[in-house]
């Protein structure tokens, strides 16, 4: 059991300085993730396009490049995307629409939830109502539900480092 927390511990931490090693640099491990670097290999006029469904949203413009790079990791910006019940953009859980998170409804111990009081749609392939949607669970539960938010340490790394990259390509 030891040795496999080792070459786990190994893993991801070659996984780390890879990512971290220069955000012009592509590695062998960055392309093995879908996602993880495709804001290399896209135009500005699609980043801007996945970043306009972001705007629109309500992201908050300091963690707009941010959430455009959460949306590489988890979908490869296809709105169509689905993994397993996981679904769009954001890759949101199919069942989430019909939950009170998903409903906008204020839980009691919720102090932050969507101002707006918008609701999240149930056509989760359309990629501005993902977005609503991602923004609607953004807002009771932070970053940390998405595996590119936080919950993978070594997508995290990755998604901080594109978000560096559009920062500088594209502006804040």
């Amino acid at each position: 059991m030891k040795a496999y927390r080792l070459i786990f511990a190994l893993c991801l931490t070659t996984a780390t300085v890879a990512a971290c090693s220069g955000a012009s640099q592509v590695s062998d491990n960055d392309s093995k993730v879908a996602g993880a670097t495709d804001d290399l290999l896209m135009s500005d006029d699609k980043l801007l396009n996945l970043r306009s469904y972001v705007d629109k949203a309500g992201f908050p413009v300091w963690d707009r490049n941010r959430a455009t790079c959460i949306i590489l990791c988890e979908s490869a910006g296809r709105p169509d995307a689905r993994t397993g019940v996981h679904v769009g953009l954001f890759q949101i859980n199919e069942s989430y629409p019909g939950t009170e998170a998903g409903r906008g409804v204020k839980h009691p111990t919720q102090p932050a939830w969507d101002a707006r009081g918008r609701t999240c749609g149930y056509d989760l392939e359309d990629p501005q109502v993902n977005a609503d949607c991602g923004f609607v669970r953004l807002s009771r539960a932070g970053w940390k539900d998405w595996d590119c938010g936080g919950a993978v340490p070594s997508l995290k790394v990755k998604v901080e480092a594109c978000r560096a990259r559009l920062d500088e390509r594209l502006g804040q």
